[in-house]
Formats: structure tokens, C-alpha cells, sequence
């Protein structure tokens, strides 16, 4: 099989629709030559949706805590209406896109991360079911709702099923897309980041909050087999292809 690349996608392009045309535009241009599959969160929206219901989102350590009564909004609307939502703007664009979540064929099988919670770690990834998708020509999008083994839904981090199915794929990249242009030291673009110096930006503070997770996670990643990690946003044509190019934040073991 081709290499493949993982694409997780959150933040602006899902809630915001131009952005959402741009990005849906750069994944049937790259898709032509590069073999892509999409895992998507979409926690904006479900904060939003969970208010409307008057459930008031609970957030620890930066990762959501999701109630019994949230777990639901959330299966709506991540495998729901966001799901739904990127396959048709894909499909409108003569994409064969697939909507999935992580329950599907079992793809992601995870355990509660503290009592009472729905939020989820994952404990297995069979990535077969979009290996045998790409196979076949399509262009798997997934979202990130998880089970555990009783078949009750989990809520998963969506960077940590990126991170677990690029893995259980032998993905060749996984390309996180956030709402900065790569990891920023003094407003400067760090164009590439290994783990010593990583280790030491996170020492002297220069990385910190929610991007020192991600990069420990992602060196993790590397040291299962993924190729390579970028970190990047895709705001106006060109930028995703620029992205598996050289701009952004690439993470690698050497």
C-alpha cells in the first residue's frame, strides 16, 4: 500500500465555514497525489450544543470531563452533524468520502479515564477498516468517538486518535491542523524539533500549556513507527500542500 497520511483537523476549519470550504478544497488538490484519511474532533461545537441542552461543558487539565448526560450531544454531534458535515463538503467536491467513527469494525477500543467520566483513553487501535477503505479508493473520515469493550461510547481527545490510528496504520505523516501556523518561539515558526531540544524548550518554558502533551505525544508516536508529525494551520489555499512541503513545525526522531 501507498504511504499515508493522517490529517486531524479541529479548531477553526470546523467551526467556521469559509474555513471549512478552503480546507475541504486542499484535501481533494493534495488527495491526487498524496493517500489521505481524516480524524476530526469538534469540541467547540459540543460545548455549544451541550449549553443549548443546559449542560455546562467541564474542562480538566485542558481536557474535556464528559458526563453520561454530555456523552450523548457529544456522539450527536461529533459522528453526527460534523461528521456528516465534512464527507458532504468533500463529496461535493467529487471526494469518495466515507464518515466513520471510532466504534466502527471496533476501529477504537478504549476504557473511562477516572469514574463516572466518558471521557476515554484508548487501549486499542485495528486500523484495518481504513486500510481496506483506501484500498478500495475512498477517503476515510473519522471522528473521534470510541467504545469501550462493554459497547458503551467513549469520548477520545481527537489529537490522541489521530496520533493512536497513524500508528495502527503506519502512517508516513500525521498532520495536526491547529489555529496557529506551527509551534511559536518569539512569534518565529520552529521549523523543526527533535526530542533533546524539544525536552529543553519545555525546561526553559518556551514551549508550554497544551503544546507540551501534544509534542510529548507525538514523540511518542514517532518511536511507533510514524514517520514524521507536522504541526500547521491550512487558512487560505496553498497551505496544506505547504505543510507536507516544509512549513509548519515538523517533529522528528533524528
Amino acid at each position: 500500500m501507498a504511504e499515508i497520511c493522517i490529517i486531524k483537523i479541529g479548531g477553526r476549519p470546523l467551526a467556521e465555514p469559509h474555513s471549512l470550504k478552503i480546507l475541504c478544497g486542499e484535501l481533494e488538490k493534495i488527495r491526487r497525489e498524496t493517500v489521505v484519511a481524516v480524524v476530526h474532533g469538534g469540541g467547540s461545537e459540543v460545548s455549544r450544543i451541550s449549553r443549548i441542552f443546559g449542560l455546562e461543558p467541564v474542562f480538566i487539565d485542558g481536557l474535556r470531563s464528559t458526563s453520561e448526560e454530555e456523552m450523548a450531544v457529544v456522539e450527536m454531534v461529533l459522528a453526527g452533524r460534523m461528521n456528516t458535515l465534512l464527507v458532504r463538503s468533500l463529496a461535493s467536491r467529487g471526494v469518495r468520502a466515507v464518515g466513520l467513527s471510532g466504534c466502527d469494525a471496533g476501529m477504537v477500543i478504549a476504557e473511562a479515564a477516572a469514574p463516572q467520566s466518558r471521557t476515554g483513553r484508548i487501549v486499542k487501535t485495528d486500523g484495518t477498516l481504513i486500510s481496506d477503505l483506501i484500498q478500495g479508493g475512498y477517503l476515510p473520515v473519522c471522528s473521534s468517538v470510541a467504545m469501550d469493550t462493554a459497547g458503551e461510547s467513549l469520548n477520545i481527545n481527537a489529537d490522541e486518535a489521530a496520533l493512536e490510528i497513524a500508528a495502527a496504520v503506519n502512517a508516513s505523516r500525521l498532520v495536526y491542523l491547529s489555529d496557529v501556523p506551527g509551534i511559536l518561539l518569539d512569534e518565529e515558526i520552529v521549523p523543526l524539533l527533535e526530542p533533546v531540544e524539544a525536552e529543553k524548550k519545555i525546561a526553559a518554558g518556551e514551549i508550554a500549556g497544551g503544546m507540551i502533551p501534544k509534542v510529548r505525544s507525538s514523540f511518542q508516536g514517532l518511536s511507533r513507527g510514524i514517520g514524521e508529525i507536522i504541526i500547521g494551520s491550512c487558512d487560505k489555499e496553498g497551505d496544506l500542500q505547504s505543510l507536507l512541503q516544509g512549513s509548519g513545525t515538523h517533529l522528528r526522531l533524528q
